[in-house]
C-alpha cells in the first residue's frame, strides 16, 4: 500500500474489541484532541499516534483546541483552571461546542474528571487539584459533549487518564467510575438510537508500565508522563480507533519536545521497550469488548 502523507496539524475503557471499533482501514480521516496538558505536554500524543498512522499507511489529521500551536482554536483549558470536560461549566461553552460542530471530525478523543473530581467527597485525597463533583454532575456534562459530537457525524472516543502516579491506590475505583461514565454515554439515545463509544483503557497501560520501568522510568512529573509513556499513549489511540494490530507496525519514534526543530533528529524507541508496549497494547484491545 503506498504511504500516504500525514497533515500533523496537532495537538491528541471496558475496551472495544476489534469488530466494534469505529474507524477501521481508512475511515476517519479528521480527529479533535480535547482536554488539557494530557495531550499536549512536551510535544504531546497526537505526534506517535500519527506516526504509527502514518506507517500503516492510513491518513489521519490529529486536530487541537489549544491556542499555541499550528491550526489552533484558542479554548484553552487554562481558562478554567485546568478543569477537563467534565465539568459542567467546560462542557456547556459554546466555543467547545461549536469546535466540535464546526470541524468536520469523524471521531474526538475527550478525557474526564481525574481522581480528585471522580471519586466521592469523604475519599481524602493528597496533592491532588479540585473538589468531588457527583457523578450526576459529570455524566450530564460528558453527555453534552457526546450528543454534540453525534449530532455533528462524528464518534465519541473516552480516553481513560493515567492520573498521578501518587494516588496508585485509587487506579481501579477510578477505573470502575470512568466504566459508568462509558456505560452511560453509551445508553443515551440520540437522534432515536444508542451510539458507540470508544474506551482507551490507558490507566492501566500505565499501570503496567510504571510496574515494568518503575515512576522514574515512565513519568515525567507527578501528572505528566515522559516521551516513552507518550509514544505508548500515541500507540493504544491508534490500535483503538483503526483496530490495526500495532505488533505489525514498525513505528518506533519519539515525540519531539515543542523546543526542538522539527528537522531534529528522532530518537528511536529500543526494539525491546517498543514490542513490549505492542504487545500490552494489543494485549488489551483483542481481550476486550462492549
Amino acid at each position: 500500500m503506498e504511504k500516504k502523507n500525514l497533515v500533523a496539524v496537532l495537538a491528541i475503557w471496558t475496551m472495544s474489541s476489534i469488530t466494534s471499533t469505529f474507524c477501521c482501514g481508512q475511515s476517519v480521516k479528521r480527529v479533535l484532541f480535547l482536554g488539557n496538558s494530557v495531550w499536549d505536554y512536551k510535544g504531546g500524543v497526537h505526534q506517535p499516534f500519527l506516526g504509527f498512522c502514518e506507517t500503516a499507511g492510513l491518513e489521519f489529521e490529529a486536530v487541537s483546541q489549544m491556542r499555541e500551536h499550528e491550526n489552533a482554536h484558542g479554548v484553552e483549558f487554562l481558562d478554567f483552571g485546568r478543569i477537563p470536560l467534565s465539568l459542567p461549566g467546560v462542557a456547556g461553552d459554546e466555543r467547545i461546542l461549536s469546535l466540535i460542530q464546526s470541524g468536520g471530525y469523524d471521531c474526538v478523543i475527550v478525557e474526564a474528571r481525574r481522581s480528585g473530581y471522580l471519586l466521592p467527597e469523604w475519599v481524602n485525597i493528597p496533592d491532588d487539584r479540585g473538589s468531588s463533583i457527583p457523578f450526576q454532575e459529570n455524566m450530564e456534562a460528558l453527555g453534552k459533549i457526546h450528543r454534540t459530537i453525534v449530532e455533528s457525524g462524528g464518534q465519541t472516543v473516552l480516553y481513560m487518564h493515567p492520573g498521578l502516579h501518587t494516588l496508585e491506590r485509587y487506579r481501579l475505583p477510578v477505573a470502575q467510575i470512568y466504566e459508568r461514565l462509558h456505560s452511560g454515554l453509551e445508553e443515551m439515545k440520540i437522534g432515536g438510537r444508542r451510539h458507540r463509544v470508544i474506551l482507551v483503557p490507558a490507566r492501566f497501560l500505565w499501570g503496567d508500565a510504571v510496574k515494568k520501568y518503575g515512576v522514574e522510568g515512565w513519568y515525567a512529573n507527578p501528572g505528566h508522563g515522559n516521551a516513552l509513556a507518550r509514544y505508548a499513549s500515541g500507540c493504544m489511540l491508534y490500535t483503538y480507533l483503526t483496530g490495526e494490530d500495532p505488533r505489525e507496525n514498525r513505528f518506533t519514534g519519539l515525540p519531539l519536545d515543542w523546543d526542538q526543530a522539527e528537522n531534529s533528529p528522532v530518537v528511536q524507541v529500543p526494539q525491546e521497550d517498543a514490542d513490549w508496549i505492542k504487545s500490552q497494547v494489543w494485549l488489551y484491545y483483542s481481550t476486550g469488548g462492549n
